[in-house]
Protein backbone atom coordinates (compact mmCIF):
# COMPACT_ATOMS: atom_id res chain seq x y z
CA UNK A 1 0.00 0.00 0.00
CA UNK A 2 1.11 3.45 -0.79
CA UNK A 3 1.86 6.03 1.80
CA UNK A 4 -0.29 9.14 1.03
CA UNK A 5 1.11 11.26 3.76
CA UNK A 6 1.63 15.01 3.10
CA UNK A 7 5.41 14.70 2.97
CA UNK A 8 5.30 12.62 -0.25
CA UNK A 9 3.35 15.26 -2.20
CA UNK A 10 5.21 18.25 -0.72
CA UNK A 11 8.22 18.40 -3.07
CA UNK A 12 6.26 17.93 -6.32
CA UNK A 13 3.76 20.57 -5.18
CA UNK A 14 6.58 23.04 -4.47
CA UNK A 15 8.01 22.40 -7.95
CA UNK A 16 4.59 22.99 -9.56
CA UNK A 17 4.14 26.25 -7.64
CA UNK A 18 7.65 27.43 -8.56
CA UNK A 19 7.15 26.62 -12.24
CA UNK A 20 3.76 28.38 -12.22
CA UNK A 21 5.29 31.52 -10.70
CA UNK A 22 8.06 31.46 -13.31
CA UNK A 23 5.56 31.09 -16.16
CA UNK A 24 3.41 33.96 -14.88
CA UNK A 25 6.49 36.15 -14.49
CA UNK A 26 7.76 35.41 -17.98
CA UNK A 27 4.33 35.98 -19.50
CA UNK A 28 4.10 39.37 -17.79
CA UNK A 29 7.54 40.36 -19.05
CA UNK A 30 6.68 39.20 -22.57
CA UNK A 31 3.41 41.16 -22.52
CA UNK A 32 5.04 44.37 -21.35
CA UNK A 33 7.82 44.04 -23.93
CA UNK A 34 5.31 43.46 -26.73
CA UNK A 35 3.20 46.42 -25.62
CA UNK A 36 6.25 48.69 -25.47
CA UNK A 37 7.36 47.53 -28.91
CA UNK A 38 3.88 48.21 -30.34
CA UNK A 39 3.80 51.74 -28.91
CA UNK A 40 7.27 52.47 -30.25
CA UNK A 41 6.44 51.20 -33.74
CA UNK A 42 3.19 53.23 -33.78
CA UNK A 43 5.24 56.33 -32.94
CA UNK A 44 7.66 55.58 -35.76
CA UNK A 45 4.76 55.14 -38.22
CA UNK A 46 3.21 58.44 -37.07
CA UNK A 47 6.49 60.30 -37.52
CA UNK A 48 7.03 58.77 -40.97
CA UNK A 49 3.52 59.81 -42.05
CA UNK A 50 4.10 63.34 -40.78
CA UNK A 51 7.46 63.54 -42.56
CA UNK A 52 6.02 62.34 -45.85
CA UNK A 53 3.14 64.80 -45.49
CA UNK A 54 5.69 67.61 -45.06
CA UNK A 55 7.59 66.34 -48.12
CA UNK A 56 4.37 66.45 -50.12
CA UNK A 57 3.68 70.04 -49.02
CA UNK A 58 7.16 71.15 -50.08
CA UNK A 59 6.84 69.37 -53.42
CA UNK A 60 3.47 71.06 -53.98
CA UNK A 61 5.04 74.44 -53.20
CA UNK A 62 7.89 73.73 -55.64
CA UNK A 63 5.44 72.60 -58.32
CA UNK A 64 3.40 75.79 -57.83
CA UNK A 65 6.38 78.02 -58.66
CA UNK A 66 5.60 80.04 -61.79
CA UNK A 67 9.28 80.56 -62.56
CA UNK A 68 12.63 79.67 -61.11
CA UNK A 69 13.56 81.69 -58.04
CA UNK A 70 16.07 84.47 -58.69
CA UNK A 71 18.02 83.82 -55.50
CA UNK A 72 18.44 81.11 -52.87
CA UNK A 73 15.04 80.30 -51.40
CA UNK A 74 14.21 78.08 -48.42
CA UNK A 75 10.87 76.38 -47.88
CA UNK A 76 10.14 75.33 -44.28
CA UNK A 77 7.30 73.03 -43.25
CA UNK A 78 6.85 72.08 -39.58
CA UNK A 79 5.71 68.52 -38.86
CA UNK A 80 5.24 66.14 -36.00
CA UNK A 81 4.80 67.65 -32.59
CA UNK A 82 6.04 71.02 -33.78
CA UNK A 83 9.61 70.31 -32.75
CA UNK A 84 10.86 69.36 -36.22
CA UNK A 85 10.65 71.03 -39.57
CA UNK A 86 11.58 70.12 -43.10
CA UNK A 87 13.76 72.73 -44.77
CA UNK A 88 14.31 72.61 -48.52
CA UNK A 89 16.65 75.14 -50.11
CA UNK A 90 16.64 75.79 -53.85
CA UNK A 91 18.83 78.00 -56.05
CA UNK A 92 18.45 78.94 -59.71
CA UNK A 93 20.48 76.80 -62.09
CA UNK A 94 23.02 78.13 -64.60
CA UNK A 95 20.41 78.78 -67.30
CA UNK A 96 18.07 80.58 -64.88
CA UNK A 97 15.06 78.69 -66.25
CA UNK A 98 14.94 76.04 -63.55
CA UNK A 99 16.19 75.47 -60.02
CA UNK A 100 18.45 73.02 -58.21
CA UNK A 101 17.71 71.64 -54.76
CA UNK A 102 20.84 72.16 -52.68
CA UNK A 103 19.55 70.92 -49.32
CA UNK A 104 16.67 68.81 -48.05
CA UNK A 105 17.07 68.51 -44.30
CA UNK A 106 15.05 67.91 -41.16
CA UNK A 107 15.98 70.35 -38.45
CA UNK A 108 15.06 70.38 -34.80
CA UNK A 109 13.29 73.61 -33.88
CA UNK A 110 13.43 73.05 -30.15
CA UNK A 111 16.42 74.31 -28.28
CA UNK A 112 18.12 73.10 -25.17
CA UNK A 113 18.98 75.66 -22.55
CA UNK A 114 21.51 75.07 -19.82
CA UNK A 115 20.16 75.40 -16.31
CA UNK A 116 21.00 78.68 -14.64
CA UNK A 117 22.73 78.94 -11.29
CA UNK A 118 20.04 79.24 -8.64
CA UNK A 119 22.37 79.36 -5.68
CA UNK A 120 22.54 75.58 -5.45
CA UNK A 121 26.10 74.50 -4.75
CA UNK A 122 25.77 71.07 -6.30
CA UNK A 123 25.71 70.33 -9.98
CA UNK A 124 25.89 67.46 -12.39
CA UNK A 125 29.59 67.04 -11.62
CA UNK A 126 28.95 66.78 -7.89
CA UNK A 127 29.20 69.29 -5.08
CA UNK A 128 31.05 72.48 -5.89
CA UNK A 129 33.57 74.15 -3.64
CA UNK A 130 32.97 77.43 -1.81
CA UNK A 131 34.13 79.32 -4.92
CA UNK A 132 31.12 78.11 -6.92
CA UNK A 133 31.14 76.62 -10.41
CA UNK A 134 33.42 79.35 -11.87
CA UNK A 135 36.36 78.54 -9.65
CA UNK A 136 38.51 80.92 -7.64
CA UNK A 137 38.50 84.58 -8.66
Amino acid sequence: MGDNSPRTIGLPMLIVVFVSICLFSFSGIAYSTAKNSLEQSEGIVKRARNYHGACNKVEEALAALESAPQKETTFSVPFGTGMEELQVTVVPDESGDDYDIISWIVSDTSSWEAPTDTGNTSGPQGPQGPEGPQGPS
